[in-house]
């Protein structure tokens, strides 16, 4: 790096001087956000999704009395955040499966992307993925953006080893993953895009543990203000009581062509500067989801933003609503002046009332009717928030009265899913980074042997040691959201039946495994698995293995065509032993397929090879036959276009006329 890049740009200066830089560049950040109204947005959504209409408190779930003389009664209906959980259950209610994939296909990398896949499954269930990644989802529905920050703790996972020198355990280390919000988050705002160069996050630990994990600075650290006694976290929408919780910044920067090796920085303060290192990760490690973004900005954008002056609309009137019904529910009487009817009279009941009728008798005043046309505007500003959000009546389960069939309420349904399909579509790629990053993280740091639970056969938990050089042959990570119709009773049903005039499912077993889960691993395992031997076989033919065995409950059909694959390459055609391999193994396919117990292979959903009828193939020692037995005896290569079978003759049309009873001649005669 030149002296006049390191003097200019801000992440390659000292540690002192790059974090008052960043700590600026925060500042500046949220100061803009504050200045653009922005952070008014943010922290208006985080109120409206937990009830706090009327208090700053965040309890707002009671009747609130407000008016000069607390005569208007104020009730909250909390539209929006039903909406919004609607909308996280519509996109994390099918769970994700992961499939790692491999830069080559051989056996080993078969073999490496099945354990990559088995520890992405443990991950999200055992470590909580799955639920920090849920709740990203819902600070991107609800505040316009998500966070997950992964990194590895070296003092994370079990104990393997003891350092004598040091007395100090030795520990496997693991990844760990923390949720973070657009209040803890910094980067670039003149980025049009999500594609930093750098990012800068905020974290809370206590002082104490800080303290005792760098002695160095332990009496900077205990003089550092908690966060309940600065003003430096009033972009926050929290109340903070008494802790002893400080705050910790993390800048991360990726390698480019400034900064070759990146930069990694863990500081307090500039003057407290725990860590200075090289980025120690191939990517940043904190992974971003929104539902859109505002366009030329990087700045996360949600529909709920939309739905904010709604619901204050409809709060409003139902507020109207129940102050005219509590002011005026006790009932009132109007009576004639004049009329001689005293209030005792009216009292109880049962009672003899006699009064002036010439003045009139009296009457009950209706005060508590409200006017139609405010229900009517409820009803608009209901229906609207729906709309805005793509959340029908439907998936809230309660339709309109016109949406009677099956096949209308399923149509409005979908219609949902579609609208959300593109925060959809920013789950998966969000699931997919994080997963290719766990898996990258995992190779690099994973030196020490680990043991992971992760699902075997039939989906059965089985313990797997496992190195990082265990996942060498994984490159990437690619996520199945699956199909929501899936996931419903209807949808099983429907492709336990496909399934079964398929005839893909051959015992009840299966059926109604299919039907109550879902799984359809117990219809394809058996053939993934014998795929993977294949492609085992074939590796091993290709090294010269000469003992590799056919058995009779082989699918030999399918075993020809997989070994025939072998010689799609003109170079290995010039190999004879190769040629004479594999053409000697396929041989024992033909062979079982044919002699093999045909109720055997049927009962084993395996195709039966047909025997040649008797006298259509030369003997082994006919001039015309070349098996495989007399290509190896002559030392010619045994090649496919060198295996002569003799075909049956195929009988000759007859002659016009030649096998007519009668004489043409005689015909024409006639």
């Amino acid at each position: 790096m030149s002296d006049k890049i390191k003097n200019k740009y801000f992440a390659a200066k000292d540690s002192k001087e790059a974090s008052e830089i960043i700590l600026g560049k925060a500042n500046m950040w949220f100061m803009h956000l504050d200045s653009n109204l922005y952070l008014e947005k943010l922290k208006d959504s985080w109120s409206a999704y937990h009830g706090a209409y009327y208090t700053d408190t965040g309890s707002g779930h009671k009747i609130v009395f407000s008016g000069e003389q607390g005569e208007i009664t104020n009730i909250p209906v909390n539209h929006y955040r039903n909406l919004a959980q609607h909308i996280l259950t519509m996109v994390t209610a099918s769970r994700p499966a992961f499939q790692a994939r491999s830069v080559n296909t051989d056996y080993k990398s078969m073999v490496q992307t099945k354990l990559a896949n088995g520890l992405l499954d443990y991950y999200m269930r055992e470590k909580r993925l799955e639920t920090h990644a849920k709740n990203a989802v819902e600070q991107a529905i609800v505040l316009a953006s998500g966070y997950l920050k992964m990194e590895w703790n070296s003092t994370g996972g079990e104990v393997y080893d003891y350092n004598e020198e040091t007395k100090t355990p030795i520990f496997e280390g693991d990844v760990e993953f923390t949720n973070l919000s657009p209040f803890d988050v910094v980067f670039d705002s003149t980025k049009e895009n999500s594609d930093h160069d750098w990012i800068m996050c905020r974290s809370f630990k206590n002082k104490y543990d800080l303290a005792a994990k760098y002695p160095e600075f332990e009496d900077e650290i205990m003089a550092i203000p908690s966060k309940s006694e600065t003003s430096r976290y009033r972009f926050d929408m929290k109340q903070y009581d008494e802790t002893d919780d400080v705050a910790i910044y993390e800048f991360y920067h990726m390698r480019t062509e400034s900064m070759p090796d990146g930069r990694y920085l863990l500081f307090c303060t500039p003057e407290i500067v725990l860590q200075d290192a090289p980025m120690p990760y191939r990517n940043l490690p904190v992974y971003k989801i929104s539902p859109s973004t505002i366009l030329g900005t990087p700045y996360g954008y949600t529909s709920m933003f939309d739905i904010l002056p709604l619901q204050d609309a409809i709060n409003s009137l139902y507020s109207t609503i129940l102050t005219n019904q509590n002011a005026f529910g006790v009932q009132n009487v109007w009576v004639p002046r004049g009329a001689d009817i005293s209030f005792n009279q009216l009292g109880g009941s049962l009672n003899i009332i006699e009064g002036n009728s010439q003045f009139g008798k009296p009457e009950p005043l209706n005060l508590t009717q409200t006017p139609a046309e405010i229900f009517k505007m409820l009803e608009l500003l209901v229906r609207d928030t729906e709309t805005l959000s793509g959340v029908n009546s439907v998936a809230r389960g309660n339709p309109e009265s016109s949406l009677r069939s099956g096949n209308a309420l399923a149509l409005v349904q979908s219609q949902a899913l579609q609208f959300i399909s593109g925060l959809q579509q920013s789950y998966v790629q969000f699931l997919e980074d994080v997963g290719t990053g766990l898996i990258n993280m995992l190779k690099d740091f994973a030196s020490a042997p680990r043991i992971a639970a992760i699902a075997g056969k039939k989906n059965r938990t089985q313990m797997k040691e496992f190195t990082g050089d265990d996942l060498s042959s994984v490159n990437r990570v690619i996520v199945d959201a699956g199909n929501a119709l899936s996931k419903t009773t209807a949808g099983k049903l429907q492709i336990a039946e496909s399934l079964l005039q398929m005839g893909l499912i051959k015992t009840p077993e299966q059926y109604f495994n299919v039907l109550n889960t879902g799984e359809l691993d117990s219809m394809t395992d058996t053939i993934t698995d014998e795929l993977s031997f294949i492609k085992l076989e074939n590796e091993k033919l290709m090294d010269g293995d000469t003992e590799i065995m056919a058995l009779s409950i082989d699918d030999h059909t399918l075993h020809i065509k997989e070994h025939k694959g072998v010689l799609f390459d003109p170079d290995l055609r010039k190999d004879p032993e190769l040629v004479q391999n594999v053409l000697t193994h396929i041989q024992q396919h033909i062979e079982l397929g044919r002699n093999t117990d045909p109720g055997l292979l049927t009962s084993l959903g395996i195709q039966v090879i047909a025997p040649l009828p008797p006298g259509n193939i030369n003997p082994g020692n006919s001039p015309a036959s070349t098996n495989v037995e007399n290509l190896q005896a002559s030392g010619v290569p045994a090649s496919p276009e060198n295996v002569n079978v003799n075909m049956p003759s195929i009988p000759k049309p007859p002659e016009p006329f030649e096998d007519l009873p009668i004489d043409p001649q005689q015909v024409g005669n006639q």
